[in-house]
């Protein structure tokens, strides 16, 4: 039995496998991540009104055929483009890494319109901001990560109960593993342990309520983006079980 889905998606990559075939794999909020065959669709204008490029948004006109496992493309409409993605190289760069990222995650149908939320207002950021720090990545990722589930505890020390624990030289320690906070004389326990400061904490512990617009007005330090990038990529690391290897996201 054939089953048809019309809604939005973006596009993920494209590829030909004929003369005039396409593959192509988008991201929606209804299914998560889906391959398509697009027959005809490197040549048809009338169907695919030449949308089927990485990075547009499109409103997808889907047909399913269980019993082969497969899905064909039926019709595109072009929703919105990026046009800053395609024309600056280092922002290209910057959206093809968070797609990359949720390549490798593997999103579910039932976490796919959270995620996608999240991804387009990410994509928008990337494209019409003026400046762009890679930090923004790894704020994108550990708020994926913290909707996945593993938002960290960063109010109350894991060992001692302490609300607002208290800081020794302003440095606390966040237990990895754990996704908890540890006042400076309490001993944290084993597992990978990294010194944080307060600036750290506010972000870390504002990033679940707050969107990527306001990730690229955030001030910060040089000392606190290397704290953002060691925290991210060990939570990713450990709970997600990624890690970035010669330009991919990898099982850690």
């Amino acid at each position: 039995m054939q089953q048809e889905w019309t809604g939005e998606g973006l596009i993920f990559k494209v590829g030909r496998f004929r003369e005039i075939d396409c593959w192509v794999r988008f991201f929606s909020p209804t299914f998560g991540l889906t391959t398509a065959m697009a027959f005809g669709g490197s040549r048809s204008r009338r169907r695919f009104c030449g949308c089927l490029d990485a990075l547009n948004s499109v409103l997808f006109k889907v047909r399913f055929f269980p019993a082969k496992g497969c899905c064909t493309l039926e019709e595109a409409t072009l929703l919105r483009m990026f046009p800053r993605l395609r024309q600056d190289a280092a922002r290209t760069g910057l959206a093809a890494n968070c797609l990359s990222f949720l390549q490798a995650l593997r999103i579910t149908p039932e976490e796919a319109p959270v995620v996608y939320a999240l991804l387009m207002e990410t994509l928008e950021v990337l494209d019409q901001a003026e400046n762009v720090s890679p930090v923004f990545l790894q704020l994108f990722r550990a708020r994926i990560c913290f909707d996945h589930g593993y938002a960290p505890e960063l109010e109350t020390c894991a060992v001692c109960g302490r609300e607002q624990p208290e800081q020794t030289g302003k440095r606390l320690t966040l237990a990895l593993d754990k996704g908890r906070i540890c006042c400076a004389r309490c001993v944290p326990g084993a597992g990978r342990n990294l010194e944080i400061g307060p600036e750290t904490q506010v972000i870390l512990g504002s990033l679940s309520t707050s969107r990527p617009g306001q990730w690229v007005l955030i001030p910060m330090s040089a000392a606190t983006r290397g704290e953002i990038f060691q925290v991210v990529d060990g939570y990713v690391r450990h709970h997600l079980g990624l890690r970035w290897s010669h330009g991919r996201f990898v099982a850690a």
